[in-house]
């Protein structure tokens, strides 16, 4: 379902030859209406975002996130994307943004450790994005095959890097909290053992790291795995019931109902939907 209130230039790069592993086919500025909304029920294309002004909802299969001026959004392939202005802000939402077809950004994203994430706030890359707008309005298409390549991978390793260093501002504690959950992905999650090993409450534990981190440990454990859920979607042949159980679930349809709850799409469709891209 798409409500067509918007407007602004939007740019078609027809493939010139063989598509390159990381291929901008479109892209351009949208300019939003208050009751503008966009919803794919199970995309097939990665979209990055970044916020010009004002603000609008962003929702990627459970997640829902505010997206807000200077802020950048990633809506990956596989998942149900819905893109709404926030009908309570009265300042015009408007963002640019950038189709990116094939599986290989997926690749890249989980490679940087951004798969996971929605929104990153105060990003600092309008430069960037706005690099690839003008671009495009001069230069070839030969060109800007090489170019938009360069581009992505500069925003996945600026929001790679810039994370990075906010992560690094993390206590001691929250530190070792998620060098924990990191290291058990693969086991399921014992909230009493983690408590154990940090040396503090579970309550204690929970409140820092959703003070530092911004979201529950619970809900940190969860996207971690889903994850890792999608990279052996795509990058093995093992079935959907041998995935789960080596993320921890040993009841294959909690895992499969748990996948769809989190992405929009059951693991099975994830895997065809990525693979005949």
């Amino acid at each position: 379902m798409t409500k067509t209130s918007k407007y602004g230039p939007i740019f078609h790069l027809p493939p010139v030859g063989e598509p390159p592993p990381l291929s901008v086919q479109f892209l351009g500025i949208n300019y939003c209406e208050t009751d503008y909304c966009n919803i794919r029920k199970l995309a097939q294309i990665t979209v990055f975002g970044y916020v010009l002004s004002g603000q609008g909802c962003v929702k990627v299969g459970s997640q829902t996130h505010m997206a807000r001026q200077g802020d950048v959004f990633i809506l990956p392939a596989g998942c149900r994307h819905e893109v709404t202005s926030d009908l309570d802000h009265k300042e015009q939402w408007s963002y640019i943004w950038l189709n990116v077809s094939g599986i290989w950004i997926l690749k890249m994203l989980e490679a940087y450790q951004l798969l996971s994430l929605v929104v990153t706030q105060r990003s600092g890359l309008e430069s960037l994005f706005k690099e690839a707008i003008e671009s495009v309005k001069a230069k070839s298409v030969e060109e800007l095959q090489s170019e938009f390549q360069v581009i992505l991978m500069r925003i996945i390793v600026s929001l790679y890097e810039t994370l990075r260093k906010r992560g690094d501002a993390l206590t001691s504690t929250v530190q070792a909290i998620k060098q924990f959950l990191d290291n058990s992905i693969l086991h399921p999650f014992d909230s009493t053992q983690l408590s154990s090993h940090i040396g503090i409450s579970n309550k204690q534990m929970n409140r820092l790291f959703k003070r530092e981190v911004g979201t529950t440990i619970y809900h940190y454990v969860i996207s971690k795995k889903i994850e890792s859920a999608k990279r052996m979607l795509l990058d093995t042949q093992l079935t959907i019931s041998d995935i789960g159980y080596k993320l921890g679930y040993v009841d294959s349809h909690y895992f499969s109902n748990l996948f769809l709850s989190k992405t929009g799409v059951r693991p099975s469709d994830f895997r065809k939907i990525l693979s005949e891209t």
